[in-house]
């Protein structure tokens, strides 16, 4: 998510036209990429109101840079931005009661307001110092990973473990990886001692293999199906080969990309086991 010195940096180099209003949140639009695509391929189904969900939620996420830039602009410059931010609300809303009406699942009409208290906060946290960006990143995950039941019940799936499941596993998943990253990033800029990023990268790859084998024995008494421990295994594999390589932090460049890649690979992983 931005924080205020990423916001102005970005309005310092603005982008052509309109598009200053796609924000350049690449770890949001992977969140909600993953949790939606991996929703549609664990219930093994697709819609039309799941695929009404994807303007629905996208015009949603858009909506942070008119009403960031409404809050911080000048009385008389406020009017656009306000124009801009009720026309992305009027669209999200359009094509989520849409999608509400052709599912008849009255849930998604919930769903905004579960996630408007992470929305607000997040932005709210923005507009503190850079210290608060991983509080932001933390709140901001568990609003955008309501994607996952969203998209459930647009598939007229009844709640159930599976969904659960997913979306619990996708706010974990993205909680931890905030972590790791945000170690990496600290240790870059503080040139951290490697020893110390190591103890860092062995404590949250410590306490997520800790969950994991907490639900592996939920699992043998029943509590879980197996496949709950799927989650953190991609990032307890990135942290584990930080461990063992010469450097014990990620070249800060390529971190997106990684990012990306670890969070398909979840998506497979569940695939693949909850048909298993």
């Amino acid at each position: 998510m931005y924080t205020a010195s990423a916001l102005q940096a970005a309005q310092a180099a603005p982008r052509k036209g309109l598009w200053w209003l796609v924000p350049r949140e690449f770890g949001a639009w992977t969140m909600l990429a993953t949790g939606y695509l991996t929703t549609l391929m664990v219930a093994g189904s697709v819609s039309v109101p799941a695929l009404l969900l994807i303007p629905a939620v996208a015009f949603l996420l858009m909506l942070k840079e008119p009403i960031e830039r409404l809050l911080r602009a000048p009385a008389g410059a406020r009017a656009q931005y306000a124009l801009f931010a009720a026309g992305e609300l009027t669209v999200s809303s359009a094509f989520g009661l849409l999608a509400e009406r052709l599912a008849h699942a009255p849930i998604l009409l919930l769903l905004p307001i579960l996630a408007l208290p992470p929305y607000t906060f997040a932005i709210l946290l923005g507009f503190l110092p850079d210290k608060w960006r991983t509080l932001r990143e933390l709140v901001a995950t568990t609003g955008l990973c309501l994607i996952v039941p969203g998209t459930w019940a647009a598939l007229g799936q009844p709640p159930n473990m599976a969904m659960l499941i997913v979306y619990v596993g996708m706010v974990l998943h993205f909680l931890y990886g905030v972590g790791f990253l945000r170690l990496q990033i600290v240790a870059s800029k503080t040139h951290m001692d490697a020893t110390d990023v190591r103890v860092g990268t062995l404590m949250l790859a410590g306490s997520a293999s800790m969950l994991t084998l907490l639900i592996v024995v939920l699992s043998v008494f029943g509590y879980l199906p197996i496949w709950a421990a799927v989650p953190l295994l991609p990032q307890m594999v990135r942290a584990y080969l930080w461990l063992g390589g010469e450097h014990p932090w990620l070249n800060l460049r390529h971190m997106g990309r990684q990012e990306v890649v670890l969070a398909f690979s979840l998506m497979a992983l569940f695939t693949l086991v909850a048909h298993a």
